[in-house]
């Protein structure tokens, strides 16, 4: 994607999202007008439908058709610079009345687009007050509804950090510089205030269409007259983020006839691939990747499709020969099966020897069933939650990492933990943290973001978790983005890179981890590090993984397993 395209896309957007907010406030006034603050009659949302479509028209249909018509020409003037640089007559290097007549159809196909969505949301609001009527819901309350229908949780509110942080993510959403910034202020929005209940909204369709259309505009222009010139050749063009398409790392560069394109298209499948012709949906929604001609003599082979390989069921494992520990007792309420459950739960996270070890050494003096995962070493509290999970349904460890830290500082001898003081366990972090590429800094080593990019995608992904009302499952309660692990145990693995990375693995990728300022204070990696270790260590897919970031933190911590088990 040209800087130009993708100057063109995120200023097209960034045009539609401000004038919502216009819009929002005329159809608020629109409604507040005709009921007079009072839902008395369901004719009033038929009596208003001519107005808040008037009101539609004026602000976000007149700013589409404003984009459109007067900023589409640079695209067209995009497309035509490139052929300027191919070796082909000079007849193909102009606009012809052809391709006049192709731009103003493609102009009216992109207007059309934003009709559609402002036709779908004007249902939307006027079904909005019809219900509100019948249902007697409170005035106010229905004003938030289409609040968020048009704007989602970025809607108007009378709190002001809610406004502050509505205007921190506008003004700085397409700033690269502080991407991690506005990531967290979404993110506090969606979590904290979790101010959105309408799911769908008017401003997430109308962010896409304003990207999507000018690409597709590109594309469609861009077919049509690498057709009239004779071209069938086409390179896939742009760059790559950390959240690019594994089909679009695929095909960069690549130099493939139209009919190999379309192989590919009719033949393959991926993640977030859209129906349609491949030089206009490309790699899917929000692609930023596009097909230039070139005539190039060269042509690559199609790429073939990543190997699925089917994963066989895991062996069942034999009965272990070392009987379960039993913690449960310890827990300070709760009923015999919750006892139980939380004994098979913690057992289930630990290897033989690791029960021979816990059935060594004094217990915790309390255990708790709680969310807030932690251990209290003064006191000997344990809090961990039972049958955990993490986003995406994954399995968190938290019992036996909890578990862990006590192991570290009840085996220690004294109020300290053992990992905190032990010279080898400390140097082998210290070896494996400089295996990676970094650099000294203010007297640490500190671990190139390269190198955190490589960790961060064998471990997972950044995805929208969205939760539903149980009562009403239709209802959308609030959703966010946030990483997903691939596996079971990676969350305690990304625990381990983000102490490896003093913290700043969590803060840039918003995954699993404790922070910069908690690795501030004494002995915290260390502490950390062993007590994921001791949640991982019965599943053999999350250790080697482990073992392969830190051999040797990896080996002195089996060899600290080995003494306690002799003790």
């Amino acid at each position: 994607m040209s800087r130009i395209l993708e100057k063109l896309a995120d200023q097209h957007e960034e045009r539609m999202i401000n004038v919502l907010y216009r819009l929002e406030n005329d159809v608020i006034r629109e409604v507040t007008r005709a009921t007079k603050g009072q839902l008395v009659s369901q004719r009033i949302a038929l009596q208003l439908q001519p107005q808040l479509k008037k009101a539609i028209e004026k602000s976000f249909l007149n700013e589409a058709d404003l984009i459109i018509n007067q900023e589409y020409n640079k695209i067209a003037k995009e497309v035509l610079d490139n052929f300027g640089k191919l070796n082909i007559p000079k007849k193909f290097k102009s606009l012809s009345a052809v391709d006049l007549q192709t731009i103003n159809s493609l102009k009216y196909q992109s207007f059309s687009g934003f009709e559609d969505i402002a036709e779908r949301f004007l249902k939307v609001i006027n079904d909005e007050v019809y219900q509100s009527t019948i249902a007697g819901r409170p005035f106010e309350d229905m004003v938030g509804n289409i609040r968020s229908h048009i704007n989602g949780v970025y809607k108007q509110s009378n709190v002001t950090e809610i406004n502050e942080l509505v205007d921190f993510v506008n003004q700085n959403k397409f700033d690269s510089a502080k991407k991690l910034q506005v990531q967290d202020a979404i993110k506090k929005l969606h979590t904290q205030y979790a101010s959105d209940r309408a799911g769908n909204n008017l401003r997430k369709y109308a962010g896409q269409i304003a990207h999507d259309s000018v690409m597709q505009f590109h594309g469609q222009f861009t077919v049509a007259k690498a057709k009239e010139a004779g071209i069938d050749k086409f390179s896939y063009t742009g760059t790559l983020v950390r959240d690019s398409r594994e089909f679009c790392g695929r095909m960069l560069n690549r130099i493939l006839t139209e009919k190999q394109i379309r192989e590919i298209w009719n033949n393959q499948s991926w993640a977030g691939k859209s129906t349609g012709d491949p030089f206009i949906v490309r790699g899917g929604y929000r692609c930023r990747h596009t097909w230039i001609p070139t005539i190039d003599e060269t042509i690559d082979e199609i790429p073939k499709e990543p190997e699925v390989v089917e994963t066989p069921p895991p062996t069942p494992q034999p009965r272990a020969t070392i009987p379960d520990v039993p913690i449960g007792f310890l827990l300070n309420r709760g009923s015999d099966d919750v006892k139980k459950a939380f004994d098979d739960d913690f057992n289930s996270q630990l290897t033989d020897q690791q029960k021979i070890i816990v059935g060594k050494f004094d217990k915790p003096k309390t255990i708790r069933n709680g969310k807030d995962g932690h251990y209290y070493s003064p006191e000997k509290r344990l809090v961990a939650e039972l049958d955990a999970k993490h986003d995406g349904g994954i399995k968190s460890y938290v019992i036996s990492h909890e578990y862990g830290h006590h192991i570290d500082y009840e085996t220690s001898g004294r109020n300290l933990a053992w990992s905190a003081t032990n010279k080898e366990f400390k140097q082998a972090i210290a070896d494996d943290r400089k295996a990676f590429k970094g650099r000294d800094y203010s007297g640490k080593y500190v671990i190139d973001n390269k190198e955190l990019d490589k960790l961060y995608d064998k471990l997972g992904s950044i995805q929208v978790i969205e939760k539903y009302s149980k009562v009403n499952p239709e209802r959308l309660l609030t959703s966010y983005e946030t990483t997903v692990v691939k596996a079971n145990g990676y969350a305690e693995i990304s625990d381990i890179v983000d102490a490896l990375a003093y913290g700043k693995f969590q803060r840039k990728y918003n995954t699993y981890g404790h922070g910069i300022s908690y690795y501030k204070r004494f002995g915290m990696e260390q502490k950390e590090i062993f007590a994921n270790l001791f949640a991982i260590r019965h599943d053999k897919k999350a250790y080697d993984l482990a073992k392969s970031f830190i051999p040797n933190t990896v080996k002195e911590f089996e060899k600290r397993l080995d003494q306690l088990e002799k003790q």
